[in-house]
């Protein structure tokens, strides 16, 4: 007993100074000089607020680029560029849209929004399916038909999630039926109508995916109105839809993608996708002289957490493979990840984590915030990297904005894949924090770089844990995402 104690013993205090030797290598490698570097070129005003589909994001991909290339990151197999093209369209407002249903009439922005699909001139049949969803197409006869369906899905929460994650799915099994349009009336809370006029009624972008060009696309705001009231109850009607829209325009993008192998002959099968979005909103017209969004919270930061854990992971191969994505596009509706999530450079059933960096700014230095705690098995190693460095992980700080579903790792886990976003310390939203967020007041001068040193090292220091760990991470049992988890990976 006594030599099995020591045996014990011995790997114990061996496990320990390895583990105190990873931290000080993380403490050497991850720096703020080195971090603010990187923040001072991405959030430059020579950057313009990297906007997609502007020159200067370009600049920022063959940055960021040439640092994964220094830190010894390979491109993918197959690939030399280290860049993933993504097609994305611009999609012009529409200038004009009513629908006609008996004696009442829907108007452009008071009760119609258009969302994508070009011009039309319909008058004929219509028919409602539900809430659109597969099962409810296989039921109806919609070809050539104007379809109308409720937004989002009875597991639906709100009107981000049917606007992000719901409407492009749908819009898609619409048109595979051969629906001549496809309106979804909007019954959600979360979002206010306003709100979405001012969001659809500008120009924004789609990926190719999720445009339907061939077949419009619109939001219709709840009414009480009798004609729809009819409709509904009997199911089906007669209506005239007509929209003046230009057709949309391509627009290049690009994520940038490398790899760093795994070094245990089992475990580097299983890859980590560390990732962070590194576009922002641009230049834009406001009350204040200065039109640039450099965006430094939101997000170079997280792309230097990125670029910190290639440089680390370069000098200290871990033994499950990480591929390391900064993805475009975030900003104009997490495009980039979607894109990836449908074209995977890593065949998503070997992926079995998504670490996303991404946060709207800070206002409490003594915490990292996880979007978020109790989804995955990850989060002791993730409060230990954390503690190591003097910060303590919180969760979501207002669960009613439903922040999981708003940022990159929602594309990873719709398809099963277990993931988390991790951001700077947020309390609560307040001034502090609205100070910074998609302002142009947002520049590099203005981070404490004591604390973003802070927690770049417990961002490297949790990928590591996690790359690492002998069991491979999970989802919770009972979240919303497990079943769709042991679809993609074959498990019960």
């Amino acid at each position: 007993m006594r030599s099995i104690f020591l045996i014990l013993l011995i790997i114990s205090a061996g496990s320990t100074i390895a583990q105190r030797k990873i931290v000080e290598s993380i403490q050497s490698s991850v720096t703020a000089r080195e971090s603010e570097a990187h923040l001072s070129f991405l959030a430059s005003d020579e950057m313009r607020g990297r906007d997609t589909g502007s020159p200067e994001i370009d600049i920022a991909a063959n940055y960021i680029k040439t640092q994964l290339k220094i830190y010894g990151a390979k491109p993918v197999p197959g690939d030399t560029t280290y860049f993933q093209p993504v097609q994305l369209e611009k999609i012009v407002a529409a200038s004009a849209a009513s629908l006609t249903i008996g004696a009442d009439v829907f108007k452009l922005k008071d009760d119609l929004l258009y969302i994508s699909g070009g011009s039309t001139s319909l008058n004929g049949e219509m028919v409602y399916v539900g809430y659109g969803l597969p099962s409810d197409f296989e039921k109806a006869d919609v070809k050539g038909k104007i379809v109308v369906a409720l937004a989002g899905s009875n597991a639906t929460t709100n009107a981000v999630q049917a606007l992000l994650t719901d409407s492009p799915a749908k819009g898609k099994v619409a048109a595979s039926h051969g629906a001549a349009a496809f309106i979804e009336i909007m019954m959600l809370p979360g979002l206010p109508w306003q709100s979405l006029v001012n969001f659809l009624s500008a120009e924004r972008m789609m990926t190719q995916k999720q445009s339907q060009t061939t077949m419009p696309h619109l939001y219709m705001k709840k009414s009480d109105a009798a004609s729809i009231s009819a409709f509904i109850e009997s199911k089906k009607g007669i209506g005239r839809l007509q929209v003046e829209a230009k057709a949309p325009e391509s627009i290049p993008a690009k994520n940038v993608a490398g790899m760093i192998e795994g070094k245990d002959p089992v475990l580097k099968k299983e890859w980590i996708v560390i990732s962070a979005h590194y576009d922002h909103v641009g230049v834009k017209k406001n009350a204040s002289p200065d039109s640039i969004f450099n965006g430094a919270r939101d997000n170079a930061v997280g792309t230097v957490a990125l670029l910190q854990a290639a440089k680390f992971f370069g000098q200290h191969s871990p033994k499950r493979s990480i591929l390391f994505l900064a993805v475009t596009g975030e900003e104009k509706g997490l495009l980039g990840s979607e894109w990836y999530s449908t074209h995977p450079l890593i065949p998503l059933n070997q992926t079995v984590f998504n670490y996303n960096c991404d946060g709207a700014g800070y206002n409490d230095k003594t915490i990292a915030t996880l979007i978020d705690l109790k989804r995955t098995s990850v989060d002791e190693l993730l409060k230990k990297a954390c503690a190591t460095f003097g910060l303590e992980l919180k969760g979501d700080p207002a669960p009613e904005q439903n922040l999981y579903e708003r940022s990159d790792n929602l594309n990873f886990a719709a398809k099963g894949v277990p993931a988390v976003d991790i951001a700077p310390g947020i309390k609560t939203f307040d001034k502090e924090l609205f100070k910074y967020y998609h302002q142009p007041s947002d520049e590099v001068h203005s981070l404490d770089m004591s604390y973003i040193e802070k927690f770049h090292r417990s961002f490297v220091y949790g990928g590591y844990l996690i790359a690492n760990e002998k069991e491979r991470p999970t989802w919770v049992k009972g979240d919303k995402f497990e079943e769709v988890g042991k679809k993609l990976y074959g498990t019960k």
